[in-house]
């Protein structure tokens, strides 16, 4: 289950378009995310990570990648269904989601629901505090 947070701590960015809204950065971070947790990628997952990271279980940016190194070395493979149920911007540069993850796997399988919120920088969204919700 702290993977689930690291994770979301985790989760994902590309634009399309010329000018790409924020609502779709932070989309397409969260789904670029995603991805990369699914390739066992910590590096990838920490690119979406503000270095002023923290959450509620008092993990910071490097803690997270120490977690995140275990938790991929003692899954070799992992399959994630992301849904955001929630996103608002309630202040500019600032977004907040709900996130659900599901992580599947044969008989294993794992719920959890985060309040994630992020940071624009220059013109990149990146997490800053992922926390563990009630389940919806």
């Amino acid at each position: 289950m702290k993977f689930l947070t690291g994770f979301c701590v985790v989760i994902f960015l590309c634009g399309c378009s010329a000018r790409t809204s924020d609502e779709e950065k932070v989309r397409a971070a969260i789904t670029s995310m995603e991805n990369a947790a699914e390739a066992r990628d910590t590096s990838d997952v920490l690119a979406w990570v503000a270095e002023d990271y923290a959450d509620s279980q008092v993990l910071s940016r490097a803690e997270l990648a120490n977690f995140l190194r275990g938790y991929f070395l003692a899954h070799p493979k992992i399959e994630l269904m992301v849904s955001v149920e929630n996103l608002q911007f309630p202040a500019d540069g600032l977004a907040q989601a709900q996130i659900n993850v599901t992580r599947l796997g044969l008989g294993d399988t794992d719920r959890a629901s985060f309040k994630v919120e992020f940071r624009r920088s220059g013109d990149e969204w990146r997490v800053s505090r992922a926390d563990r919700a009630s389940s919806p």
